[in-house]
């Protein structure tokens, strides 16, 4: 069984019907050396986490999880093992980046990333938005919000606020684009998404809509027909997929302090937590591989998008 398919990958050919945006990921998709081979998969779940909204940062941060849903198994009896073992279930504490402080979580999170890297077969994907592009899906911010969700309301997809219709946009296409390169005809997909503005329920908005505008994207860079078995939101105190949902926060909350002590050129303080995600951003892994990319707005007011190369070195302690 083949753990890796190595490229080069080839989405359906994009026209200028596709957004910029869309177009310019599957361009950086295409370059990857290799992708997760799931062809022996019946299921795959996406799991999803943002970041980059509190005051102060500089990127939005986009953490998407795609897996074996076959093969998690092992992961999560090894996570079950690891929590017992650092008391994580009484009382119930999740694996967050806000709480890498906290002693149980401190002092098992070496091994949590071993476990990721060796249980996982599956892809990371971070992408950052430098915060002082406008929009991905226009030249000005107000002018394109008014038009995403102008265009939501037209074809019944709910009310959407001008931040949250480009927000579930950005997600949306990204997961579109890299299902489009990795999952097979048939194979099911479960896309478990982190609570959040855009899955919210409201009067005029529910979770229904967000489902709906993920399937209209995934048709535009796709042709197969999947098994779309669901879209959750996490599951209290489970800890095989809230232990998944954690990879993901992770990846959104560490990426955003690299970037800005990289990119911004801020003076950020890595603690040893800290620095030790950042060097497992860094460093490959046989099962899970890890895509890094950021959209950077450069000196002429225009933006384009490259991976991030994260040495494993880079926050050595």
């Amino acid at each position: 069984m083949s753990v890796l398919r190595h490229g080069p990958f080839k989405v359906p050919r994009l026209t200028e019907d596709h957004p910029l945006y869309g177009r310019l990921l599957a361009r950086e998709a295409e370059k990857l050396a290799s992708l997760p081979d799931f062809s022996d998969d019946k299921g795959l779940i996406i799991l999803s986490d943002f970041g980059g909204e509190h005051k102060g940062a500089d990127f939005a941060t986009y953490s998407i999880l795609i897996c074996s849903a076959d093969k998690r198994i092992v992961f999560e009896e090894k996570t079950k093992e690891l929590r017992i073992k650092h008391g994580l279930n009484d009382p119930w504490k999740e694996f967050g980046f806000k709480d890498l402080s906290y002693g149980p979580i401190s002092r098992s999170l070496e091994e949590f990333l071993r476990l990721a890297d060796n249980f996982i077969h599956g892809v990371l994907i971070s992408i950052s938005v430098d915060q002082r592009i406008p929009s991905l899906f226009g030249l000005k911010k107000k002018e394109a919000h008014n038009q995403i969700a102008e265009l939501f309301r037209k074809n019944n997809l709910g009310e959407w606020k001008g931040k949250e219709s480009e927000k579930v946009l950005r997600v949306c296409h990204a997961i579109s684009v890299f299902i489009s390169l990795i999952a097979y005809a048939d194979q099911k997909i479960l896309w478990l998404c982190d609570h959040d503005s855009i899955n919210v329920d409201g009067n005029n908005r529910d979770y229904t809509h967000t489902q709906k505008i993920f399937l209209h994207c995934l048709s535009m860079y796709s042709d197969k027909v999947y098994d779309i078995y669901g879209f959750a939101k996490p599951f209290k105190k489970d800890a095989g997929t809230t232990d998944l949902l954690s990879v993901a926060d992770f990846s959104a909350g560490i990426i955003q302090e690299i970037l800005q002590s990289k990119v911004t050129k801020k003076n950020v303080e890595f603690s040893n937590e800290k620095a030790m995600l950042a060097r497992w951003m860094g460093t490959r892994s046989a099962f899970l591989t890890k895509v890094n990319l950021a959209f950077i707005q450069k000196d002429d007011g225009t933006w384009d998008v490259g991976s991030v190369d994260i040495k494993a070195k880079l926050a050595q302690p």
